[in-house]
């Protein structure tokens, strides 16, 4: 079956579809179907049959003002041709949204946050907010309502932003001269920008896709900050007070591979974990000025990459330590080191004769280790148990 479209190209067009036989020319005044006029190209459906599917174009020139008649004859072999592209496209369509929902939904958590800091690092932490303030082990932590500082208190006052409320997540990773932080929370746009203005910074736009800077507490240094997206909020701390710059489009690789090992190590959803190498851990620890932090990373010099986990054991916390050594034998030696060091802290925390007998939830803290060795992997765990994590609440009050 073929089929007649005729109109005339007036200021009031008007079509007419006519049904015809195979190479034949229609006489008399057949039924007519009257449509109006529109402007550029689209498409028109006739579903007046069941057997019939008919697509109409039109494209109308500027200035066509004078009387025409144009005639399109569509066979019905076509319009099936029609159908099954839109019947393609449609599957495209759908397959390309399953596919970005899959994406979104396999680049969630951790990974998502991780995806935008450097896989170059020094020591790599990743902290889950929302899970913490589920956890029944910390609510004795939670209830301390530990005291901040008035600047914390002037910048909750100002940004209307209180980790303890707000923030869900976050990733930090340590580099040599910078330190790069992703956040995943609720953010106002505006009251942070003009927080960085009041503290002698600026923005270099109107909105916070751009970066804002201020001041940082060590000097020849600037935090600066933007929006990736409503949700996450992206931090630097540096020398040049765009810095943050580098994590709106970071090559790879990213951090996001250290993730899926602190995955596979430890299929728990830990609360904070991180990750180090040997050199990075001495670094970090050399910086925070603490000897009791450089004791502990002494024993953890030969292994090829460091991993603390703190998992919810509810009601009570497990601190988790894994070294991945070159061998077996490098690994046995690891674990008597931190055997060494155990008994040491043990020894220090008894004291000597004559002195008072330490707390009994710290002994159950110290008898509840266990290092052991596994092939080329060293193990050591600790429990916090709710006793301990009651008196870290009442100490923090």
């Amino acid at each position: 079956m073929l089929y007649q479209l005729s109109y005339a190209s007036t200021r009031a067009d008007s079509y007419s579809i006519v049904p015809v036989a195979d190479n034949a020319t229609p006489t008399g005044t057949p039924p007519t179907l009257q449509l109006p006029c529109w402007k550029g190209r689209k498409d028109y459906h006739d579903h007046r049959s069941a057997g019939t599917f008919l697509i109409i174009r039109r494209e109308i020139r500027p200035g066509q003002t004078e009387a025409r008649r144009y005639t399109e004859p569509v066979s019905e072999a076509l319009l099936q041709g029609r159908k099954s592209w839109l019947a393609a496209a449609l599957l495209v369509v759908l397959v390309a949204g399953a596919g970005g929902w899959w994406l979104g939904t396999r680049r969630s958590g951790p990974a998502r946050l991780l995806a935008r800091l450097p896989g170059e690092n020094l020591l790599l932490l990743y902290a889950d907010f929302a899970q913490a303030r589920q956890t029944r082990a910390l609510e004795p932590l939670i209830r301390s309502q530990v005291a901040t500082g008035p600047d914390y208190a002037a910048f909750v006052r100002e940004t209307g932003f209180d980790y303890q409320r707000d923030l869900d997540a976050a990733a930090v990773a340590y580099l040599p001269d910078r330190v790069y932080v992703v956040a995943q929370g609720r953010f106002d746009p505006t009251r942070l920008r003009q927080y960085a203005v009041a503290q002698g910074g600026g923005c270099t736009g109107p909105a916070l896709d751009r970066p804002c800077w201020m001041p940082a507490f060590l000097p020849g240094r600037k935090i600066s900050f933007l929006l990736l997206d409503p949700s996450l909020l992206a931090l630097a701390t540096a020398p040049e007070q765009d810095a943050v710059l580098g994590l709106a489009v970071l090559p790879p690789p990213t951090a996001e591979s250290l993730g899926q090992a602190v995955a596979a190590l430890n299929p728990r959803r830990a609360l904070v974990w991180l990750t180090a190498s040997p050199a990075g851990l001495d670094q970090v620890f050399r910086q925070a000025s603490s000897p009791n932090l450089a004791l502990f990373a002494q024993p953890l010099a030969t292994a090829q990459r460091v991993y603390l986990f703190v998992n919810d054991r509810s009601p009570n916390l497990e601190i988790s330590l894994q070294a991945v050594c070159a061998s077996e034998a490098q690994a046995a030696e690891m674990r008597q080191l931190l055997q060494g060091l155990h008994n040491f802290m043990g020894g220090l925390l008894r004291g000597g004769r004559g002195t008072s007998k330490p707390p009994a939830e710290w002994e159950r803290v110290l008898a509840s280790a266990v290092i052991e060795q596994k092939a080329g992997t060293v193990h050591a765990s600790w429990t916090l148990d709710s006793t301990v994590l009651e008196t870290l609440g009442s100490a923090a009050r």
